[in-house]
């Protein structure tokens, strides 16, 4: 019976040499089996308890590995939008940003954000073109692929801006308490959200001649700014 006691550690190598945490759990269950074997026929029933218990919290992680690794299919607009802006997260990622978000739409003249109110959601245009005004005068133009009401979630102020919808518009809506939430629990997702939202802010501010800076230095230097 002492070949069931090498397999085991020989597999419990193997288990330690490789790199995919998949793997290594598959073969330390395995190592874990063959040694039982091994106890069962010197009546280590202590051993056996304690293995037994070890096999059984691989196997709960090997099964949520697996459910983690399951392909992650898009639809054709979420697909566009995640070519478009939000490849540098992983497809798995981008469904946990879709899956608190709503799609939404506004029409002719509908206001989405308003000058001087607190902003309870994060807005992405997908489709159409709003009009950016201050104190009712008309200072830029929003369309598809573009942020509304970042500056406001990135410095937690009020809306400096109204946007009204010129056109119909289609958009992608985040609340703001569980986006937060989110970037809470899962910090990878909060770091690679803000290089987007940057690269939108260098978009909107390359006149003001500040478009070669690093998006996260936009983002420190109005934190900054409104810290002040």
């Amino acid at each position: 019976m002492t070949f069931w006691l090498h397999t085991g550690n020989v597999l419990y190598l193997l288990a330690y040499l490789v790199r995919d945490i998949l793997w290594l759990r598959i073969l330390t269950v395995v190592a874990s089996l063959s040694l039982i074997v091994f106890y069962f026929s010197r009546d280590l029933y202590a051993a056996i308890t304690w293995c037994s218990l070890f096999t059984l919290v691989n196997l709960v992680q090997i099964a949520m590995l697996i459910l983690e690794r399951r392909p992650v299919f898009l639809g054709e607009d979420e697909m566009r939008l995640y070519h478009k802006l939000f490849r540098t997260l992983t497809p798995r990622e981008f469904m946990k940003l879709l899956s608190i978000a709503q799609w939404k739409s506004a029409g002719e003249g509908e206001e989405i954000l308003k000058q001087g109110e607190a902003v309870t959601e994060l807005n992405l245009i997908s489709s159409g073109m709003g009009v950016v005004a201050i104190d009712g005068r008309h200072i830029a133009e929003v369309g598809p692929n573009q942020f509304v009401g970042e500056m406001a979630f990135l410095t937690e102020q009020d809306a400096s801006a109204s946007v009204v919808a010129q056109l119909p518009l289609g958009y992608l809506a985040w609340p703001v308490d569980q986006l937060r939430t989110l970037f809470h629990d899962a910090p990878q997702i909060h770091v690679k959200f803000q290089g987007v939202l940057g690269s939108d802010l260098v978009e909107k501010l390359r006149h003001e001649g500040i478009s070669s800076a690093h998006p996260s230095q936009i983002i420190n230097s109005y934190q900054t700014e409104e810290a002040e």
